[in-house]
C-alpha cells in the first residue's frame, strides 16, 4: 500500500513536470527569455511538489507508517499476527484501539520527536567532545548531520513502545507510555545510535546511487528537448534533476524507510529489554528538556487509557 501510493505521487509529479516543462517552452516563445519568469515557475514547481508530497504523508501516509509499526511490534513480540488478520487489517486495528483518533497519535508522535530531539544534544554533546580539536567544526557538521537524519527515525521505536504496553496490557494512558519510551531511549542510546548510524549511511548510499542512476536518462531526455537558446536548456535541466530528486525521494520513501523502521524497532527494543526506566534519568531530563517536562506533564490528565 505504501509503495502504491508514493508511486502514484511520484507517477503524477513527473506528469506536472513534464506540463512545466511545456510551459518553459511557452514562456520562451511569448517572451524571448527565460530570466524572471523561469524563477516565478520553478518557484511555483518546488512549492507544490513539496507541498504535495508533505500533505500526502500527513493525511494519508502517516496511518499507514503507524499501522507498520503496530504490525512490527506485534511480530517481534509474539512471531506472528492474529488468525484470520491481514497487515492492513491488523495495522488500522491496532492503531484505532491503542490512540482512538489520529488526531491524538499525530500529537503525541509530534511531540515524541522534538522531545527526542532536544534529549539527544544533552545525551551526545557534540560540539562540548571535539570544540578543542583543530578544525573540528566540519568534522561536528557531519556528525550532527548524520545524528539529525537518524533522528527522524527514533520517533518510530518510541511509538512502537506505546503499542507494546497496550499489547501487553498495561492500564496506562498514551503519555506515560510515550514519556517512559524517552527514558529508555536515553538509558540506552549507545546501542541505539550504532543502528541510526548504520540506517543513515544506508539511506546516503541509496540516495546517491539512485541519484546517479536516475539522472542520466532524464537528462538526455530533456536534452531532446527543441533548445532554441541555451537558457531554455538550462530550464530543461533543472526540471530534470527535480524529476530525478523527486524519484530518488519517493524510492527512498517507499522501499528504504520501512527497512530503516524495522531496523530501528527492533534495536531499540533488543537494547531496552529487561530495563525499567530510570527515575533518577527521568528526573535529570524534567530539568534538561522543556518539551520532555511538557510531555510528563500530560501523564497528570484525566484522560482513557488508550483508545475510545
Amino acid at each position: 500500500m505504501r509503495i502504491v501510493i508514493y508511486g502514484l505521487i511520484a507517477f503524477l509529479s513527473l506528469i506536472f513536470l513534464g506540463i512545466m516543462v511545456g510551459i518553459g517552452y511557452a514562456l520562451y516563445d511569448w517572451f524571448g527569455e527565460v530570466g524572471v519568469p523561469f524563477i516565478v515557475v520553478m518557484l511555483i514547481v518546488l512549492l507544490i511538489v513539496h507541498g504535495t508530497l508533505r500533505f500526502m504523508e500527513r493525511y494519508v501516509l502517516y496511518m499507514i507508517k503507524l499501522g507498520h509499526i503496530a504490525v512490527v511490534v506485534e511480530l517481534l513480540r509474539t512471531g506472528k499476527l492474529p488468525e484470520g488478520k491481514g497487515l492492513i487489517g491488523y495495522g488500522k486495528a491496532k492503531v484505532i484501539e491503542s490512540f482512538g483518533s489520529a488526531h491524538v497519535e499525530f500529537v503525541v508522535d509530534k511531540m515524541i520527536y522534538a522531545t527526542v530531539r532536544q534529549v539527544q544534544r544533552w545525551i551526545v554533546p557534540i560540539g562540548e567532545w571535539l570544540r578543542f580539536a583543530p578544525g573540528s567544526g566540519v568534522l561536528i557538521g557531519i556528525l550532527n548531520s548524520i545524528l539529525s537524519v537518524g533522528l527522524n527515525y527514533i520517533d518510530e521505536p518510541i511509538m512502537s513502545y506505546i503499542f507494546l504496553r497496550k499489547s501487553e496490557k498495561h492500564p496506562e494512558i498514551v503519555w506515560k507510555s510515550a514519556s517512559d519510551g524517552i527514558v529508555l531511549y536515553a538509558q540506552s542510546w549507545q546501542g541505539i545510535i550504532k543502528s541510526s548510524v548504520i540506517s543513515v549511511l544506508l539511506i546516503y548510499a541509496f540516495n546517491i546511487i539512485m541519484f546517479l542512476l536516475c539522472v542520466i536518462p532524464f537528462l538526455a531526455i530533456v536534452h531532446s528537448f527543441p533548445q532554441e537558446a541555451e537558457r531554455i536548456g538550462i530550464f530543461y535541466g533543472i526540471l530534470a534533476i527535480i524529476a530525478v530528486i523527486v524519484v530518488t525521494t519517493v524510492l527512498k520513501r517507499g522501499f528504504i524507510d520501512p527497512i530503516v523502521t524495522i531496523i530501528m524497532i527492533r534495536d531499540y527494543h533488543m537494547n531496552i529489554r529487561g530495563q525499567a526506566p530510570s527515575i533518577d534519568l527521568q528526573e535529570k531530563l524534567l530539568n534538561i528538556s522543556p518539551r520532555f517536562k511538557r510531555l510528563f506533564s500530560k501523564t497528570e490528565e484525566r484522560t482513557p487509557a488508550f483508545g475510545p
